[in-house]
């Protein structure tokens, strides 16, 4: 089920594609039932632009923002994420829509320049966070695995990519290491 969570977050350009071929009413119970679970976002077109002439299109199905510790952000959202602060670190990643406990809610936005691509990662804990982060580029059908910096505490951390990037995949939110 985890597999299948994280196709309907992190790949559902691939996910739709390949529901064409075999499987799809499986598939959309197996997102259906996800979605009664966690807030999902509506079916939605987000349309990059790509060159000065040229807007590139992608149909995302209705899909989880956050499920089972995988947050998922597309091009030009804003994400904010709750979680329990415990003896464990950061536990019980979960989305929501307003912003009600400053103190544990991360907020994660991807948004598109002239210049590239910018994920915004504000990080309102006492200690440095870190994650794990897998990105969509606009030409490609999968994720990969990008490098990040530690957001420090307190402030305001931002990736940047030279090109388009359509959603990005973040897992493993967690403390910075003290070693």
């Amino acid at each position: 089920m985890k597999d299948t969570i994280l196709a309907s977050l992190a790949l559902p350009i691939i996910f739709t594609l390949a529901l064409a071929q075999a499987g799809k009413p499986k598939a959309d119970q197996e997102r259906e039932a996800v979605c009664r679970r966690v807030p999902c976002r509506p079916a939605k077109t987000l349309k990059l632009k790509v060159s000065e002439t040229e807007v590139a299109e992608f149909d995302f199905p209705r899909g989880p923002y956050v499920a089972d510790g995988y947050i998922n952000v597309l091009s030009g959202e804003d994400v904010n994420v709750e979680f329990d602060d415990g003896a464990d670190g950061l536990t019980n990643p979960r989305y929501v829509e307003k912003v009600t406990a400053s103190e544990k809610t991360v907020t994660f936005s991807l948004s598109l320049r002239e210049e590239g691509t910018i994920l915004t990662v504000k990080n309102p804990f006492a200690r440095n966070i870190l994650y794990d982060c897998l990105i969509q580029h606009y030409k490609a059908q999968r994720l990969q695995k990008t490098t990040i910096i530690p957001v420090e505490s307190g402030l305001v951390s931002f990736e940047h990519w030279p090109y388009p990037i359509t959603q990005v995949v973040i897992s493993n939110v967690r403390y910075v290491s003290s070693k």
